[in-house]
């Protein structure tokens, strides 16, 4: 993709780095699994920077407060405002972050530029799970040639703009569809933290129900277990990690959430019909001819 520099930043275990000019607002994104003792130094932007903590727990000042960002928390620095960990992590984590003028998205869709104006240039927001997909949606545009790959990302820039929007108004979803509680909790959980061993008497009872109970109502709500759901959950990370990375196969193993590399390769083929390795293949062949199609 043209207006893209991906590259591997020194100091992480795994992950990408891309820097952009293209039109979108995106000035740069990526996803990074970093050892423990990672440290990111003093540092502006002349535009809103978003990080999402995926896994493990980061210590932030930005702003001259201080900020503790655990799975699902998102933290978003405004422009010309200093921020750096204020210190080397104890244990490995994992993050997503985009820098973005929000700008030429606002001029597409002004329905939206009433939510960036008047609040604090540092924000703070707990159970912002949701945008871990959009995160997710951008890197997967960036790191692979794909047909229509340009609109994709705008696309996905313009997600992550609407995003941010409803973060900044700090307002909740109204569900329009009569469900448990413990179901969308149930869920959230497993999505914000699916590489977590989740048993389901821990699930039942991190949500305080009964776990037969919330067995029945989750396969009534979801059509499956909460089993079968993580499965799949895992998978779909993998399948991504897959096609657009390098790690070996048995670090995505363990990276997702499973116990063994022999575990994850029989849920793989159960779930999509493919082995680990036949999938990275088909999918590496299937950007290679979009790439040859495009003269890159």
């Amino acid at each position: 993709m043209s207006g893209v520099a991906v590259f591997r930043p020194p100091g992480v275990t795994a992950g990408f780095h891309a820097d952009v000019d293209d039109g979108t607002g995106l000035v740069h994104a990526g996803e990074q699994w970093t050892p423990a003792r990672f440290r990111i130094g003093p540092h502006t932007h002349p535009v809103w920077e978003f990080y999402l903590q995926l896994h493990g727990e980061s210590h932030w000042q930005a702003g001259g407060e201080r900020f503790a960002l655990r799975p699902g928390h998102l933290l978003g620095v405004g422009p010309g405002v200093s921020h750096h960990m204020r210190e080397e992590s104890a244990r490995r984590h994992h993050f997503c972050f985009a820098a973005v003028d929000p700008a030429p998205a606002l001029v597409r869709h002004p329905g939206l530029a009433a939510d960036w104006r008047g609040h604090p240039p540092v924000v703070h927001r707990a159970g912002s799970d949701a945008l871990a997909e959009t995160f997710r949606q951008i890197g997967r545009e960036l790191t692979a040639v794909r047909r229509h790959g340009t609109t994709g990302l705008l696309l996905a820039v313009d997600r992550l703009v609407l995003e941010v929007s409803r973060q900044l108004r700090d307002t909740h979803p109204v569900p329009t569809l009569p469900g448990h509680p413990g179901v969308a909790t149930a869920r959230r959980l497993l999505d914000r933290d699916s590489a977590r061993r989740w048993t389901l008497d821990e699930l039942s009872r991190a949500i305080g129900l009964a776990p037969g109970y919330l067995a029945r109502l989750f396969v009534q709500e979801v059509g499956m277990t909460p089993h079968r759901y993580l499965n799949e959950r895992r998978v779909e990370r993998a399948r991504h990690l897959l096609a657009d990375g390098d790690l070996p196969v048995t670090t995505i193993a363990f990276a997702v959430g499973f116990g063994s590399g022999q575990h994850f390769a029989r849920v793989f083929r159960q779930l999509t019909g493919r082995t680990p390795r036949e999938h990275r293949r088909v999918a590496r062949g299937q950007d290679q001819a979009l790439a040859s199609r495009n003269g890159k």
